[in-house]
């Protein structure tokens, strides 16, 4: 069972290298993550045998070399400090059974991930991903976008603390907590959604919507708020996995380089209006529990939606995002179909052409 710390500080640190005996670590960063961390994990590694690998990016071969210089380096633990992509990273690489023989296969789920040889810690930087939470890594391979799924890719220590988030530029703030907020009501729309991982949506949703414009404001006091929102989404999502704007977001951001969490953002909208008016009763009442959370009526919901995401400075006209008249149908034919599959409503190709359209 994953052992979580939530806003507890990171004197817990020494607590766990105590508990587990810690003498060597091996430290997965960000090219830029680590910077603001640094003096705040310098006091608790004292005396400790460290090791430091930055993810250059999403790539596979990153993982591949990573998980050479691990093997090299045998520690007690690794723990991974920066955003999703890090955290994506390190939890391949801590498994240390992946090779330039078997990557492939492993990427496009040929092969299963079956052993794991060194423990995770993961300690966030960003408010959003929910990676922390879930047992798949997103990775690309020759430029197409990936998703591999393990039960061994859970980490197995967590410190999610407000003092770790850094100050991001606006936008990319706003495409984190974006993500979060996706996420959690695509969980709760899922068909693989249940009264648990509802709950754990259901509190994402309400502390997101209740903070979200204090946090965009700058109020340092909303980011515990926002970090647990950001456990909370990936949890959730972790057992009823994303749905219908998620497989079409990766193409979104594949193709035009919109970040994720903007790139989901901008269809989940009229997905779910389309929910609202196509689906079955039971659906409809779970968009109207939705709904009730976000304190609207309904009939608002898309309307809502766009509006949160102008406030928030995420861009909802495609068009000034660079996608073009000719490139709708390029995106739904693109569409993941292992998320599609989570999605409530069949939703036909036309209708979403149609509603792409309306956003050029």
């Amino acid at each position: 069972m994953q052992e979580v710390y939530l806003n507890q500080g990171l004197f817990v640190l020494k607590d766990i290298f105590s508990n587990l005996q810690i003498k060597k670590v091996f430290f997965i960063i960000g090219k830029n993550s680590y910077s603001h961390a640094e003096s705040l994990i310098d006091p608790y590694i004292k005396g400790i045998d460290v090791n430091f690998f930055t993810v250059p990016d999403s790539n596979f071969e990153a993982v591949i070399y990573g998980t050479r210089r691990l093997k090299q380096y045998s520690p007690d633990i690794v723990i991974a400090i920066g955003g999703g992509r890090v955290i994506d990273a390190a939890k391949l690489i801590s498994t240390a059974v992946i090779s330039i023989q078997n990557y492939e296969d492993i990427v496009k789920g040929k092969e299963k991930i079956n052993e794991k040889i060194f423990p995770l810690l993961v300690m966030p930087t960003t408010a959003g991903t929910g990676s922390e939470a879930t047992c798949f890594s997103v990775v690309y391979l020759q430029e197409k976008k990936y998703s591999i799924i393990s039960k061994l890719l859970l980490p197995d220590i967590v410190i999610a603390d407000s003092s770790l988030v850094q100050k991001m530029p606006d936008y990319l703030r706003s495409c984190s907590i974006f993500d979060a907020f996706s996420q959690a009501i695509e969980s709760f729309w899922s068909i693989g959604a249940d009264s648990s991982n509802r709950e754990n949506s259901e509190k994402s949703i309400t502390l997101i919507n209740r903070h979200l414009q204090d946090y965009l404001n700058n109020d340092k006091e909303t980011i515990k708020y926002m970090v647990e929102a950001a456990y909370l989404s990936g949890k959730a999502i972790n057992e009823s996995k994303t749905t219908l704007p998620h497989a079409l977001s990766y193409f979104i951001t594949s193709k035009y380089k919109i970040p994720h969490g903007h790139a989901v953002a901008l269809t989940l909208g009229f997905v779910g209006k389309i929910n609202a008016s196509e689906g079955s009763k039971q659906l409809k009442k779970v968009m109207n529990n939705i709904s009730d959370l976000l304190n609207i009526d309904l009939k608002n919901f898309d309307a809502h939606w766009y509006k949160l995401m102008k406030i928030s400075g995420l861009e909802v006209n495609l068009s000034k995002l660079g996608i073009r008249k000719n490139d709708i149908e390029l995106i739904v034919d693109s569409v993941n179909v292992e998320r599609l599959k989570n999605h409530p409503l069949n939703i036909s190709r036309n209708l979403l052409i149609d509603e792409l359209n309306k956003m050029l």
